[in-house]
C-alpha cells in the first residue's frame, strides 16, 4: 500500500498525491470509467460533466479542497474533471454507487474507540493510498495534520487529525442529488479539518451532503452518527457509549427518500455489530484494550460470505479491502489491509507526531 506524506499549501499537498500515486490514480480512473458504464450506462465524459456541476458551491465554501484537487489533477496528469469525477463517485450516479461498510463507536469512563471495515471490489484494493498531510501553518488557528486511508486521486475516506477527530463512511443506496452540497468524500476530508467532533458535525449540517448515505464521526467525548440524503441529515447520538451503522437507513427519513436496502445482509450486519457491541460492554470491566476489542469485532464472519469481515462471492463482488480502528484517546489509529482475518499488512497511524 503506497504510503504519501504530502506538506505545503493545499496545491502543493495535491500534487504530491497526485504526482506520487500517477499510476494509481489513472488505474481509478480506468476502474470507475468501466464501473460507471456496468452500474448506470453513464460515459467517463459524461460523469465528468455531473461532477463539474459541484464546483461552484466547493469554490465558494471549501476553496482549499479545489485546490488541492487540481493539485492531484496535474500531478497526476489528468484533467481536473476527472478528479472531480473520482471525488464525486458517489454522487454521480444519482446516489445508486453500492460499497457496503459497517462503522462503530464505542465510549467508556476512561476510553473512546472508533472504526470501520470499509467493503469494496477487489480491483480497487490496488490503488488504496495513505496519506500523511502537513499542511501549512498560517492564520490564527493552525490547520490540522492528518492521516488518512483513501483510493488514489480521492481526498478522503478512513482517517484521524491531530485534534483526535476520526471519520468513516457508509453507502446507502437512494436515488437522487444535490449540486449546492458536499460530495460524501469532499465532507469526510472536511470533517478531518475540524477541531472536534462537535464543530465537524455543525460543519456538515450547515453544508449538507450531495446524496445519501452515513458517516460517523468520533472523538475523545464519542461518537454520532449522520445519515443522511439529498433531502435532509439526520443525527444520531450514542446509546449506552455506543453506536453503530451498516448500509441502510435507520431513521425515518423525508418521505420522498427512498432506501434501496442494496444489501440484504446489512440488517443482519447491524444486529450483529451491536450485539457484539452489548457482549463487551457488559464484560467491560475486564477489557483492557478496548481498540483490540474492535478489531476483534471486525474479524467476525457470522453469515459468511457477507460478513462484517466480508469475503467476494456471487453473492455479492464487494469484499472489506482494510480495517481501520482509532484510539481516540491516544490519538492514534491502525489500519489493517485486506479482510483483517487475513492481514497483508499494518500502518500505524500517529499524524499529531507528523
Amino acid at each position: 500500500m503506497l504510503e504519501i506524506t504530502c506538506c505545503g499549501s493545499p496545491y502543493e499537498i495535491g500534487f504530491q498525491h497526485g504526482s506520487q500515486a500517477k499510476e494509481l490514480v489513472h488505474g481509478s480512473i480506468e476502474f470507475y470509467e468501466d464501473y460507471f458504464q456496468r452500474m448506470s450506462k453513464m460515459s467517463w465524459a459524461t460523469a465528468e460533466d455531473v461532477a463539474m456541476k459541484f464546483r461552484p458551491f466547493l469554490e465558494q465554501h471549501v476553496p482549499h479542497l479545489v485546490e488541492e484537487m487540481q493539485g492531484i489533477a496535474d500531478g497526476a496528469g489528468v484533467s481536473l474533471p476527472a478528479v472531480f469525477a473520482l471525488n464525486a463517485r458517489t454522487e454521480i450516479s444519482m446516489g445508486m454507487m453500492d460499497d457496503g461498510c459497517t462503522s462503530l463507536a464505542w465510549k467508556g469512563d476512561d476510553f473512546s474507540v472508533a472504526g470501520q471495515n470499509w467493503d469494496w471490489e477487489a480491483a480497487q484494493k490496488a490503488r488504496l493510498v495513505i496519506l500523511h498531510i502537513k499542511p501549512n501553518q498560517s492564520g490564527i488557528a493552525p490547520r490540522a495534520k492528518i492521516s488518512l486511508a483513501t483510493e488514489a486521486g480521492l481526498l478522503s475516506k478512513s482517517g484521524l487529525n491531530s485534534h483526535g477527530v476520526a471519520v468513516f463512511v457508509n453507502a446507502i443506496k437512494a436515488a437522487g442529488v444535490k449540486f449546492d452540497a458536499l460530495p460524501i468524500h469532499i465532507a469526510l476530508r472536511t470533517v478531518l479539518d475540524c477541531e472536534s467532533r462537535l464543530k465537524a458535525i455543525a460543519r456538515l449540517l450547515s453544508l449538507t451532503l450531495g446524496t445519501s448515505g452515513h458517516i460517523m464521526i468520533a472523538d475523545k467525548t464519542g461518537g454520532t452518527s449522520l445519515e443522511f440524503s439529498h433531502l435532509d441529515i439526520i443525527q444520531m447520538e450514542m446509546a449506552n457509549g455506543q453506536i453503530a451503522h451498516t448500509n441502510h437507513f435507520l431513521a425515518k427519513h423525508d418521505p420522498a427518500v427512498k432506501d434501496s436496502h442494496i444489501f440484504p445482509d446489512s440488517i443482519t450486519r447491524q444486529k450483529r455489530i451491536m450485539l457484539l457491541l452489548e457482549q463487551a460492554r457488559q464484560q467491560e470491566q475486564g477489557i483492557k484494550a478496548p481498540a483490540e476489542s474492535f478489531e476483534k469485532m471486525l474479524e467476525d464472519e457470522e453469515g459468511f460470505p457477507t460478513a462484517i469481515n466480508r469475503k467476494s462471492s456471487p453473492i455479492r463482488q464487494s469484499e472489506t479491502l482494510y480495517s481501520f480502528v482509532a484510539d481516540l484517546n491516544k490519538r492514534t489509529a491502525r489500519l489493517r489491509l485486506g479482510r483483517p482475518n487475513e492481514c497483508e499488512g499494518v500502518w500505524e497511524f500517529k499524524p499529531v507526531e507528523l
